[in-house]
């Protein structure tokens, strides 16, 4: 499996180097002599440069598209495919003589990668256009709309390929890319910060790192670095043998978790705490209140609150993958949430709005892939609801004679707590649905009332 993330460093100053020719690689026969702020302007003739050399190639290819349209997108043998002879059109070389000479004489020196990416773009830009375009006329006049048009971009994402970049010294905190200075394409060099440098340099030993990009966010140059890396996730053919985590993801603590085999067996749980992210955030939530009660607006509160609320998420990922390595689990089993529904309840009202349990599901994905892990979610109706002994409905509160909605009331008297008894229903509700592959007549419930029925019971009926 392929997983793909990306890191966004802040460049710091753009080196002013001479040329050293005494020395070996592109950076070290670069004497530096100084630094100063980022070229904005060579920044944005770059920018310039690259969509001119767009509006050119989507011109070109319209103007060609009878003979670009019925070849195909990939390469294929014996016959030439669209990429290739859209680049024979406008790039003359040593065997071919293009047909259109005015993309090599308006980007003289653009390296090879940059002209190709050029051209992958306008051809998916034309391409959609006219499909666009014959699905439009296909319609009656009376059921058309707009005419379709085609989707230029308001901005190039300057993209590094192999050929624009040089990070040979990322380690020293320096990068070279390759820009257009109004004339030439020329290499310039800049600073990142020390940290963000060796982080950086250790990622690219392990990892493939793809094309960097540069972006510029309230006023200010940074690089977003992705990298690529392969893994092979345990085998789905037998998903019966697993051991898997069930987590639940709640409001009165961040999760709770359950390791269980197919057969029932809970072989450990528990509930993750984390008083001080908790505490941490709350007080942030009561400090807004604060503010909004004496009628003050600060924008420095609402990102202490942010803040505070990336952290609880981090934690509560960090303490998930523990317990996952731990108990050496083959599957991560999630509830499916939407979050659409209306929320009640004043109470807990600010704690829902803050609840980011899609991004703690996405962060422990992420982390669960790179072990190796699976990641599996089931339908989150009833979970809570009722008991996973199948007793039925439990009560919570003033209902069933509680002070607090932590821990709920089974109808058989046990109390509680609700949401590691969700995590059980969770664990279980993943390996019920496995069975209902394997054994269809079975008489299992619907999806939604499967908590109806115990693993335990179900798995002794096969049994006998």
């Amino acid at each position: 499996m392929q997983i793909t993330t990306s890191y966004t460093v802040p460049i710091m100053r753009q080196l002013i180097v001479v040329a050293d020719n005494k020395k070996e690689t592109k950076l070290a026969k670069k004497h530096m002599i100084g630094d100063r702020q980022v070229d904005e302007q060579l920044m944005r003739q770059t920018e310039q440069c690259c969509m001119k050399a767009l509006h050119l190639c989507v011109d070109i290819f319209l103007k060609e598209w009878d003979t670009l349209g019925p070849l195909p997108t990939t390469a294929k043998k014996g016959c030439p495919c669209r990429k290739r002879t859209a680049d024979c059109m406008i790039h003359t070389t040593k065997d071919n003589k293009a047909k259109y000479t005015e993309f090599d004489e308006q980007n003289p020196g653009m390296t090879s990668n940059t002209r190709r990416a050029l051209i992958s773009k306008a051809l998916g830009m034309v391409s959609s256009y006219k499909s666009n375009l014959a699905n439009w006329q296909a319609l009656k006049p009376d059921e058309r709309g707009a005419e379709p048009t085609l989707g230029f971009p308001e901005r190039y994402e300057l993209t590094f390929y192999k050929q624009d970049r040089e990070v040979c010294d990322i380690e020293k905190g320096y990068i070279g890319l390759k820009l257009y200075s109004g004339k030439v394409w020329e290499w310039y060099y800049f600073k990142i910060k020390p940290s963000d440098a060796k982080y950086i340099a250790h990622l690219i030993k392990t990892r493939s790192l793809l094309s960097p990009v540069i972006d510029k966010v309230k006023g200010r140059y940074q690089i977003r670095f992705s990298f690529e890396e392969n893994k092979k996730l345990v085998s789905d053919k037998e998903p019966l043998t697993y051991t898997v985590l069930g987590v639940d993801l709640g409001i009165n603590s961040p999760a709770s978790w359950c390791v269980m085999t197919a057969d029932g067996t809970v072989h450990a749980k528990g509930v993750i705490h984390l008083k001080r992210d908790e505490d941490h955030l709350e007080h942030r939530i009561n400090r807004k209140r604060m503010y909004q009660s004496e009628g003050k607006k600060s924008h420095s509160i609402y990102r202490l609150v942010n803040h505070a609320n990336d952290s609880l998420s981090i934690d509560t990922c960090r303490a998930i993958m523990d317990v996952a390595v731990l108990y050496n689990v083959d599957c991560i089993v999630f509830e499916h949430l939407d979050n659409q529904s209306k929320i009640k309840g004043k109470k807990y009202r600010e704690r829902i709005h803050l609840w980011r349990a899609i991004e703690v599901q996405k962060r422990v994905e992420l982390h669960a892939h790179r072990n190796c892990m699976r990641i599996s979610r089931v339908c989150a109706w009833g979970t809570s609801k009722y008991a996973f002994d199948g007793s039925g409905e439990v009560t919570r509160g003033e209902k069933a004679g509680l002070n607090t909605y932590s821990v709920c009331r089974f109808p058989n008297g046990k109390v509680y707590n609700c949401d590691l008894s969700a995590a059980q229903n969770i664990s279980a509700r993943y390996f019920l649905r496995e069975y209902a592959k394997l054994y269809p007549d079975a008489g299992l419930p619907a999806t939604p009332q499967r908590t109806y029925t115990t693993l335990y019971d179900f798995v002794k009926s096969i049994a006998a």
